[in-house]
C-alpha cells in the first residue's frame, strides 16, 4: 500500500481521479495543492467562458454551458495501484471514502472539500479560509472543511475581454501587407503558414473552444526542448487578434493585432504589445525585450509580405 494525496474532481456528476501522489513526494505537494486546484478551477471556467463566447448554437446545452460546475474532494490516505487494460487504477478503503465524500452536506455547487487528514499538512494561512464541515460517512464521522469557489468563478466570468490598447502598449507598430484582410488573417492564424514565416521546424496547433481560435494554442518548436507557446485570448476574425506568449527577460507578453483594409489591395495591421517587467532590472529587461521583439517582428512581417506577394 502507498500513502499519499487522493484528489478527485467532479464536473456536474462526471468524475475522474486527478492525482494520487506517493508519500515520500507528497508533503511538498500538500502545501501547494490548494493553489494548484484553484488555478485548475480558473482554467476550467476560462474554457467554459471561451466556449460560451465562441458558440452560435442556440441549443440548450450550448446556451447553458456556463452552468456547469466543478468541485474537488481532497483526502490523505492509503491506496494500492493496479493496471487495468494498460491504465492505472487506485484501490482501497480511502479511495472508496473520497468517492463517497462527493455526496456530502456542503451547501454549495462549487467547492473544495478537504478532510482533516489532508488539512494537517496545509499551512494555517490556507486552513483559516475554510469552513469546518464534518461529514457523516457510512462508517462514522469524517472531519472536513470546505472552501467556497464561487468568488473565483465570478472573477473569471467578469474578466474584461483581453486586448492591448494602443495607449497602454510598450511597443506599437503599423505594417501594410499586400492582399485582403482575409488573406492576411489566414497568414496570421494558419499553423502551416506560421511555421513558414517563423522559420521553425514545426508548429503544433491545439484548437480552441468548440474548434474555434478562442483559447487555441500554437506550440512553435524551435529545436530539442525548445518551444514557444502562443495562446489566443480573444479573436474577432478577420479584424482583431489578441495573443499571449512567454518571452525572455519579461515573462508574459500580450499582443493585439488590429486588421483593416486600406485601399483595394492593401491591408493595414496596427500592432500593440505590452508586458510587465518588475524589479530593479526592469529598465534593462524592457530594453532587451523591445529590441528582440522589434527585430523578430520585422523579420516575420517581411516574410509574410513576401508570401502574400508570391
Amino acid at each position: 500500500m502507498t500513502e499519499g494525496l487522493l484528489v478527485i474532481a467532479d464536473i456536474s456528476g462526471y468524475t475522474s481521479f486527478v492525482a494520487g501522489t506517493e508519500h515520500e513526494h507528497s508533503r511538498g505537494t500538500d502545501v501547494a495543492v490548494a493553489d494548484w486546484l484553484r488555478e485548475t478551477f480558473r482554467v476550467f471556467h476560462r474554457r467554459l467562458r471561451d466556449i460560451r463566447a465562441a458558440t452560435t448554437c442556440p441549443c440548450r446545452a450550448c446556451a447553458t454551458v456556463q452552468e456547469l460546475g466543478l468541485k474537488f474532494v481532497v483526502h490523505r490516505g492509503s491506496y494500492s495501484r493496479h493496471e487495468v487494460a494498460g491504465r492505472p487504477q487506485l484501490h482501497g478503503a480511502d479511495v472508496n471514502l473520497v468517492h463517497r465524500l462527493l455526496k456530502n452536506s456542503v451547501p454549495l455547487h462549487e467547492y473544495l472539500l478537504v478532510t482533516e487528514t489532508a488539512l494537517a499538512a496545509w499551512p494555517d494561512s490556507v486552513r483559516s479560509t475554510l469552513v469546518l464541515s464534518p461529514q457523516r460517512d457510512g462508517v462514522g464521522e469524517v472531519g472536513a472543511a470546505y472552501l467556497d469557489l464561487r468568488p473565483l468563478r465570478a472573477d473569471v466570468w467578469n474578466e474584461p475581454r483581453p486586448a492591448v490598447r494602443p495607449e497602454d502598449a510598450k511597443l506599437r507598430g503599423v505594417t501594410r501587407f499586400p492582399g485582403t484582410p482575409e488573406q492576411v488573417w489566414r497568414h496570421l492564424t494558419d499553423a502551416k503558414l506560421r511555421q513558414l514565416w517563423m522559420g521553425v521546424p514545426r508548429v503544433d496547433f491545439m484548437p480552441g473552444a468548440r474548434g474555434s481560435l478562442v483559447g487555441a494554442e500554437y506550440h512553435c518548436i524551435h529545436g530539442e526542448n525548445q518551444k514557444t507557446v502562443f495562446r489566443i485570448l480573444a479573436c474577432d476574425a478577420p479584424r482583431e487578434l489578441t495573443v499571449q506568449m512567454d518571452f525572455p527577460f519579461v515573462g508574459t507578453v500580450w499582443r493585439t493585432d488590429r486588421v483593416a483594409p486600406e485601399g483595394v489591395a492593401t491591408t493595414r495591421v496596427d500592432t500593440a504589445i505590452t508586458w510587465h517587467a518588475r524589479g530593479i532590472a526592469a529598465p534593462l529587461a524592457d530594453f532587451m525585450a523591445s529590441r528582440m521583439l522589434r527585430k523578430y517582428g520585422a523579420i516575420y512581417d517581411r516574410r509574410v509580405s513576401e508570401m502574400l506577394s508570391a
